[in-house]
């Protein structure tokens, strides 16, 4: 398996008397501590020090860019709304036009582009907030779906968006 490496930088101290770089092998086992190279060149002035971290194994967490907003789908999202299932609430975070166009059934409209601590004050901590947008290619949802996890609350991103909606065959409102 391969594995990405992993870059640490440690700012305890903004520089060294004596400069130096640490580079740190992969751990081959977890019980096995790591051992550090210094490499210090011999008359050089006070420099920053880095620790530089090869390739980790298996078990270490490496940030992604992307979401980490738990998706759901389109028939899942389906089977709450007709059960009536409680504290669900569908948020639309595409601007006003495209909302009042054709929007989810039910669905309450939060432009990401507005949405703060003041227009989040009148929504409850307690549900689950299913956010949606235009498609997959589409970030808004994304974005309010952060927002809203920064903010306290429950979120998940419908996957697909309002096209995957729509080709499945789910109703829409308009107005």
């Amino acid at each position: 398996m391969l594995t990405a490496p992993v870059i640490r930088a440690d700012e305890l101290e903004t520089t060294a008397e004596t400069p130096h770089l640490e580079l740190l092998p992969s751990p081959v086992a977890v019980a096995e501590p790591a051992k550090a190279f210094p490499i210090s060149p011999a008359s050089s002035p006070a420099v920053p020090v880095a620790q530089v971290s090869t390739p980790a194994g298996p078990t270490a967490r490496i940030h992604w860019i992307g979401s980490f907003v738990d998706l759901r789908h389109p028939a899942d999202l389906y089977a709450d709304m007709v059960a009536g299932a409680p504290n669900l609430v569908v948020v639309d975070a595409r601007y006003p036009e495209a909302y009042a166009r054709e929007h989810l059934p039910g669905a309450v409209n939060l432009p990401f582009r507005e949405l703060d601590l003041t227009t989040t004050a009148q929504l409850s901590p307690d549900p689950l907030y299913v956010v949606y947008c235009w498609n997959a290619s589409c970030h808004a949802s994304t974005r309010i779906a952060r927002r809203l996890e920064a903010l306290g609350f429950q979120v998940k991103e419908l996957h697909g968006g309002l096209e995957t909606w729509r080709k499945q065959g789910y109703p829409t409102e308009r107005g």
